[in-house]
């Protein structure tokens, strides 16, 4: 099936998602700095965390418009979209019910397991969005699409935790929570799809 034809208007809708998405990071990177410096942290870090959360809303929404602008938005997609986005938003809850609960009340034995495990929950939907993506999509371009940005993703996080991982075991770098691993796929994804149009719009032109 040939792809969608990236005209001049989606063109233009597709550089908001990346500007919200830069200042979702932006603001994570300063909150992380915050922290850093000690100007922040624990449960005075949520506020700031949750609000820099909103920004995956209009983001979400900016990404629709730009595969609809493209032609590309299918109801599975949009469905994915919204699916991420809950994703995205029950994952920042969890980690800050779970840092609240810890910060203040000190758990110890199984609610402090239980907290632990709690941010990973979203997790498990995160993983049953992707699968239903590949399911539910009918337009083989779209699903090629995903499956090749996903896989990106998943080359970029065997290959930086491969890199750390020797570095780390040869005391040359510090140690790295394995949390990492999201964060890192999902920057792949977005590289991956930023490639894949890139791509489109060099062969549109030819």
């Amino acid at each position: 099936m040939a792809h969608p034809i990236v005209t001049p208007r989606a063109d233009m809708a597709g550089r908001q998602p990346g500007l919200w998405a830069a200042a979702f990071a932006l603001a994570m990177a300063a909150i992380a700095f915050a922290e850093y410096r000690g100007l922040l942290g624990g449960w005075r870090s949520l506020p700031f965390v949750a609000v820099a959360a909103l920004l995956l809303i209009p983001m979400t929404r900016a990404a629709n418009n730009r595969q609809a602008a493209a032609g590309a938005l299918s109801p599975a997609t949009r469905r994915y979209n919204r699916r991420m986005l809950i994703w995205s938003l029950g994952y920042v809850l969890c980690l800050g019910m779970a840092m609240t609960i810890k910060n203040y009340f000190d758990p110890q034995g199984p609610l402090l397991w239980g907290i632990a495990v709690l941010p990973s929950v979203p997790m498990v939907y995160f993983v049953w969005t992707l699968a239903r993506y590949i399911v539910e999509e009918d337009d083989e371009y779209l699903r090629y699409r995903q499956t090749s940005a996903a896989l990106v993703g998943l080359a970029l996080v065997l290959l930086a935790g491969t890199l750390w991982g020797f570095m780390e075991t040869f005391g040359v770098v510090p140690h790295v929570p394995a949390w990492w691993v999201v964060p890192v796929w999902a920057i792949g994804l977005g590289l991956g799809q930023a490639i894949m149009a890139a791509a489109e719009r060099r062969t549109d032109r030819a």
